[in-house]
């Protein structure tokens, strides 16, 4: 297979002070317990054993701290494995269907692990009342992956692979095939976390209605 042109690197590990991940591990805490809304910058700190002062001297704002709540959830469920679409070795040489199937399984993995969902309720309850924590948390989340995924459909159609005249939207429709229902029910109550076989059952459909749409 030919080289495409984009491909996206894995981030380099950011090296955190103890006072930073003793705040983030506060903030979680408070946030998946009570909610966006209902806690203080004072009262993560006074989790933390920090001052007010501190949290805001590595955090912007609340909305930031978030975002640094997000990041490590995420991290604590993916460990150092990095989506496999930022790894220019598979985009290069790994075929296109397995490579799709490794990639919908890595982010339905994190995205029906137990605090991501609770991470998405809370962004659901509270995201009216606060717009900026659901614009983070999609940026964060959804929009980057999306954005990795349309490159490559993109690279895909340009190489002859696919025939795909919108990779933003085909990267979205993949998504939703994969994580709209399970995420919903999960976050809802109304089921259990899915085992690997149908995280890879969901994967596989999603991926074979892709290449069939898209050929």
């Amino acid at each position: 297979m030919p080289q495409p042109v984009h491909a996206m690197a894995p981030q380099e590990d950011v090296q955190q002070s103890p006072k930073q991940i003793a705040i983030v591990e506060a903030a979680t805490k408070l946030f998946l317990s009570n909610g966006f809304g209902a806690i203080s910058v004072d009262a993560i700190a006074a989790q933390a054993q920090v001052s007010k002062r501190t949290v805001y001297n590595y955090f912007e704002n609340k909305e930031a701290l978030f975002a640094g709540v997000m990041s490590g959830v995420c991290e604590k469920q993916s460990g150092k494995t990095a989506c496999p679409l930022a790894n220019e070795d598979l985009i290069r040489y790994m075929p296109m269907a397995e490579l799709l199937q490794k990639t919908g399984e890595h982010v339905l993995g994190i995205v029906t692990a137990p605090e991501i969902v609770e991470v998405f309720r809370v962004v659901i309850g509270d995201s009216g009342r606060f717009p900026e924590l659901g614009k983070t948390f999609f940026e964060f989340g959804p929009a980057s992956i999306i954005e990795m995924i349309a490159r490559y459909f993109d690279d895909l159609n340009r190489l002859g692979n696919l025939r795909v005249d919108d990779p933003a939207k085909a990267a979205r429709l993949f998504m939703a095939m994969m994580v709209f229902p399970i995420q919903m029910q999960l976050a809802c109550g109304v089921r259990k976390s899915p085992s690997e076989q149908e995280v890879r059952d969901i994967v596989a459909d999603a991926v074979a209605a892709i290449i069939k749409l898209y050929k």
